[in-house]
């Protein structure tokens, strides 16, 4: 007890002026000044008060609006009118606000260290309030929800308190800090009752002279304790502290201090990127000099943003916040891109966008990337904006690829490889996603040498830095313009722009292979991890996936259907087996190869109505050919059938009318050109004035557009003239020709005339008799490739046809094709707080569903063909789910809606399906925040939590894993419109789960695993033979079985019974054409051995 009353008396005051409320308006510090004595706590606690702590606990839960005659009840205590004793809930808190009123006015307290002191425990009082109200109508169990309560902790009763504290002195800055952090907190909370208009006039007058104070520690502590969610409450008349929130966080960034809350500044100038288009003219307060008076004034706050954001992005020193100025500026292109009117800024912020990609952080630079990766859905405004963007967008990534490839294929830090691999996979996300025309276009370059480079279509530069990355940079340093580099752009793009450096926040993570997986693997898969070449690998899958799929995606079946699900037993005749079984190996019909140590490839011989039941090219062909390959990016099939034939004499007899043929002229082709062969051609004849040879490259300049030898020039067009040609020199030319031709032809005639060995009989045309060897159009195909030449038995070997080949040729196709990622939907309604009612949620609201339908399209379970995420096509996990993807990644949402949850059985299925996904969106209508430990899992890395707001915009939480790394485009904080929500959530998860798949031991992407496995089959199966037995194989995949009819009906044969169908005259010219007339007996003798050769393997 200390004895010093008059220090006492100075700080204890009445009761009625300690109450919190509006009234408190005493005047500051008119009291003389005094020391300052320690005061004892127990000054302040009546006797007995420590016998009670947990009644004090549990009274706390009294609302200060309330009147104390609501508590007459039953059970009265003595302090309530009562004769109940002892300590009760109402009493505690009654007592509990007495003591505190006995304190009086606290910043009339003369000494600035107590003053702080005790705004230190006002803090730590209003949080264990806050801690309380947090808590209350929570559920134990997490099983259900509890009735909602009937008192609230009185959050807001310290507030008149914490104003009057931020008008004190200077040498009170310790206790005015911890009002204005106070304050802060205090309003970003959820407001159980609303404010009323004169509390929010002091509010919002205590926040603007702090976000206007000439010190900058109260700016940093506002700025750093008043979050985004002060926007997410939508308080009537916020918009007004708008303009103060931006300048105050402009002036944050400027500063050089490395304490400052740079991320959370740059935190709020993300949130309001979409607040002056919703907001056309938001007012702003201005304090009027040399005075007290605040104006309301409408500055256009839109300009302001966006100039800051684009200074931020380019100089922004922590890595942090400069990640966030990025995603920042990447919502704020978004945003404008939906509107009529865009910005003139757009194309500065792409500019920005594209130096980051060559920026020396790689973090930063990879969230510019998944930027990049955002606008792809948003091309199509983009050309809108300026028509040649989407193709300068191309050009900038070819441009930096061909400018970071040589540092980075010869690193050894992981990040600048990951660099490399994301700009490649965004870069082919962009050329899947454009028109086919704009690829084909020219390249847009200010001047140049060499003028045949302004012709190059972009394409070319695509494949020409996609195989320096397979080849290495040095391949073509020598070629002048053989790559794209950034001095090439167009000038419209400054690609040397200055950004500053970023200072790292943590030390870089140092991996040591040998020391992180020397446990794990043995010798030879820690060499073989090595030796895989990550940049090569993935520009080869590329190369591969824009052979095969551009111009082509998505098929007729839709996106989720990309590679081909034909195997060797699908329409084969000489199998019987629905599944592919060893049974298929014995087909004479089918041989299996490998090409370039990559590629597996089959050969498959079908009948023509295999594929087409009702077309005539089966009467005309009785066979077709398959072609299966499986390679780095997937699997596919083609089938094909001989293209040409030999004409019907009766097709030669047109009448002299200039009617049509009635044979066609193109019997049958591929698939994709039918319907040029059902067309009929013209007259031959010259006179006629038709020429075919022009009809014909007429249509294969439309139909093949890559054969042009430049873009928009038709085949027809006469090539230009020789260098120094001119009329007299060609007219000199002709005329040498002509009487050279005619000089021949009396020579021709003259022998003809004197030599009768010259003239020669009329002979039939041969009788048309169908192949019976059941390979035999493969192995014309094999020819007309060359595959079957000598020079190319280095690159083309054939494989073990054995159970092995069969297990890893099922395991390889088991393998995905495409990036997958699985992403968990729960909706919260108003009230539920537990995990049983979340789970039993049937349907969502109308804003809840128009964004899930956002998210991707809607699919039949029961007949979807793409990733199931491990959903049941039965009907237990729902029968619809939305789905999304592209040409190169596959996303499944696991809706908690769209699953039933009729029973105990359903809702432990659905919980398991939900809770073993990473990524996690939750959609909260609740007014409490989503806890983590509502859906217990022990997954979920990353939780995306949406709240609408009132304003029809939504706030985004998040909350991830500390091990995660950043990821964008959404951060915790941001503020979105509705038309831009579900594609930036879909963008922000696939992103996320590509940041939590990045810290997995041994994660491989999907093309990396393909490649192991091709790697496995070809060093385990490629079988190595001599030219004579190769060949042997290719004529006779399976001498065992022979076809004795064209029908493909399967008759046992013996080498010898082979021997002789061989060297029987006519039987060999209808098997195999290609073969020499001579050495028959010799070519039999070979197949012979070779027969029992292949016997003897395969036994």
């Amino acid at each position: 007890m200390t004895t010093d009353t008059e220090s006492q008396r100075s700080l204890l005051l009445s009761q009625s002026e300690a109450l919190a409320g509006s009234e408190c308006v005493h005047s500051l510090h008119s009291a003389p000044l005094s020391p300052c004595p320690p005061v004892s706590p127990t000054l302040l606690l009546p006797q007995g008060y420590s016998d009670g702590p947990q009644l004090l606990e549990d009274a706390m839960h009294m609302p200060h609006d309330l009147d104390s005659s609501e508590f007459l009840a039953d059970d009265i205590s003595i302090i309530a009118g009562g004769c109940l004793t002892g300590w009760h809930a109402d009493s505690a808190f009654v007592l509990w606000r007495r003591i505190l009123g006995i304190l009086g006015d606290v910043n009339n307290i003369r000494c600035p260290r107590i003053h702080s002191k005790v705004f230190s425990y006002l803090y730590e009082l209003w949080h264990k309030l806050a801690k309380i109200r947090d808590n209350l109508g929570i559920s134990v169990d997490n099983q259900s929800a509890l009735p909602k309560t009937l008192f609230i902790p009185p959050l807001r009763m310290l507030a008149s308190w914490l104003f009057k504290a931020t008008m004190l002195p200077a040498e009170f800055k310790n206790g005015k800090l911890q009002a204005y952090r106070l304050i802060c907190e205090m309003m970003t909370k959820h407001q159980d009752v609303p404010p009323n208009s004169d509390f929010l006039v002091h509010l919002y007058h205590v926040m603007h002279e702090g976000f206007t104070s000439d010190d900058q520690d109260v700016l940093n502590t506002m700025i750093r304790w008043c979050s985004p969610r002060f926007f997410f409450l939508g308080m009537p008349g916020f918009t007004m502290l708008v303009g103060d929130f931006i300048a105050a966080a402009a002036r944050v960034l400027i500063t050089d201090n490395s304490e400052c809350p740079r991320i959370e500044a740059q935190t709020v100038l993300g949130s309001l990127v979409c607040f002056p288009n919703l907001y056309q003219q938001m007012p702003s307060l201005q304090s009027t000099p040399k005075s007290q008076d605040i104006a309301v004034g409408k500055d256009d706050l839109k300009d302001y943003l966006v100039n800051i954001l684009l200074k931020t992005a380019r100089n922004e020193p922590n890595e942090g916040a400069r990640c966030v100025a990025i995603c920042s500026l990447g919502l704020w292109v978004c945003e404008e891109l939906r509107h009529e009117k865009i910005h003139l800024h757009v194309n500065d912020a792409i500019n920005v966008l594209g130096v980051t990609l060559k920026f020396g952080n790689k973090v930063v630079a990879h969230v510019a990337c998944d930027i990049f990766q955002l606008l792809i859905c948003h091309w199509q405004h983009l050309q809108k904006l300026e028509q040649s963007l989407p193709k300068r967008i191309i050009e900038i990534f070819v441009a930096t690829l061909a400018f970071l490839l040589p540092s980075a294929e010869h690193s050894t830090v992981e990040a600048d490889k990951k660099l490399m691999v994301s700009l490649l996979l965004c870069l082919l996300d962009w050329c899947m996603t454009v028109p086919l025309s704009i690829l084909l276009e020219p390249i847009t370059m200010p001047m140049l040498d060499d003028p045949a480079s302004h012709k190059t279509p972009l394409l070319d530069y695509i494949y020409r830095v996609l195989h320096c990355c397979v080849s290495g940079s040095n391949l073509h340093t020598q070629q002048s313009h053989y790559l794209l580099s950034l001095s090439d752009l167009s000038t419209d793009y400054d690609p040397f722009l200055t950004l500053g450096q970023v200072k790292n926040s943590e030390p870089p993570l140092m991996h040591n292979s040998t020391g992180e997986f020397g446990n794990l693997l043995t010798v030879a898969e820690e060499k073989k991890r090595r030796n895989m070449e990550l940049i090569p690998l993935t520009a080869r899958m590329i190369m591969t996936h824009l052979v095969n799929h551009l111009g082509h995606q998505p098929l007729s079946g839709g996106p989720a259907l990309l590679h081909s699900m034909v195997n060797e037993n699908h329409d084969n005749p000489y199998v019987e087996s629905s599944e592919l079984s060893s049974e298929v190996f014995k087909s004479p019909n089918l041989q299996l190869f490998v090409f370039n140590d990559s590629t597996l490839v089959s050969y498959l011989q079908i009948p023509s109505d295999a594929t087409s039941p009702s077309s005539t090219n089966s009467k005309e062909n009785p066979s077709e050919v398959r072609v299966i390959v499986r390679d780095i990016s997937g699997k596919y099939s083609w089938d094909g059938s001989v293209l040409y034939k030999t004409l019907d004499r009766t097709s030669l007899h047109c009448s002299g009318t200039g009617d049509q043929c009635s044979h066609p002229y193109l019997s049958t082709s591929f698939k994709q050109t039918s319907s040029h062969a059902s067309r009929c051609s013209s007259e031959l004849e010259a006179e006629d004035g038709v020429d075919v040879l022009d009809q014909l490259l007429e249509e294969l300049g439309h139909s093949s557009p890559e054969c042009l030898p430049q873009p928009q020039q038709r085949l027809v067009q006469p090539a230009p003239p020789p260098v120094g040609m001119n009329p007299e020199t060609e007219g000199a030319i002709m005329e040498a020709i002509r009487r050279q031709a005619q000089q021949e032809e009396e020579e021709q005639t003259c022998r003809r005339n004197e030599d009768p060995s010259v003239k020669a009989a009329s002979q039939r045309e041969p009788i048309h008799q169908d192949p019976k060897a059941p390979f035999y159009f493969c192995r014309l195909l094999l020819n007309e490739l060359g595959m079957n030449s000598w020079d190319r038995r280095k690159s083309f070997h054939l494989l073990k046809k054995n159970s092995k080949l069969l297990r890893e040729l099922k395991n390889l196709d088991s393998r995905q094709c495409r990036e997958t990622h699985k992403i968990a939907v729960f909706y919260i309604a108003e009230g539920q707080e537990d995990k049983g009612s979340i789970l039993s949620n049937s349907e969502g609201s109308q804003a809840y569903e128009d964004f899930v339908s956002g998210l991707g399209w809607e699919v039949d379970l029961a007949t979807h063909c793409g990733f199931m995420g491990g959903l049941q096509r039965n009907g237990s996990t729902g029968n619809t789910a939305p789905y999304y993807a592209t040409s190169n990644v596959e996303v499944i949402f696991h809706v908690s809606t769209r699953m039933p949850s009729d029973s105990d059985d359903s809702i432990t299925k659905k919980l398991r399906h939900l809770g073993n996904d990473e990524v996690h969106i939750v959609w909260s209508e609740h007014t409490r925040d989503y806890r983590r430990g509502i859906i217990p899992t022990d997954f979920g890395d990353v939780l995306i939590i949406i709240y609408p707001m009132k304003n029809h915009m939504f706030f985004i939480q998040i909350l991830k894993k500390p091990q995660v790394p950043f990821f964008g485009p959404l951060f915790d904080g941001a503020i979105v419109t509705g038309t831009l929500l579900p594609s930036l959530v879909r963008s922000t998860c696939i992103n996320a789960s590509r940041a939590v798949k990045s810290r997995l031991t041994l994660y491989q992407s999907f093309y990396e695993e393909r490649a192991l496995y091709l790697e496995a089959i070809i060093l385990n199966h490629k079988e190595n033979l001599t030219f004579e037995d190769f060949a042997a194989q290719v004529f006779s995949p399976s001498p065992i079985y022979y076809p004795m009819s064209g029908t493909g009906s399967l008759t046992g044969s013996t080498s010898a019974e082979l021997s002789v169908t061989v060297t029987t005259s006519e039987s060999t010219e209808q098997a195999s054409p290609t073969m020499p007339r001579a050495s028959k007996n010799r070519v039999s003798g070979k197949l012979r051995r070779s027969a029992s050769a292949i016997s003897k393997s395969s036994n």
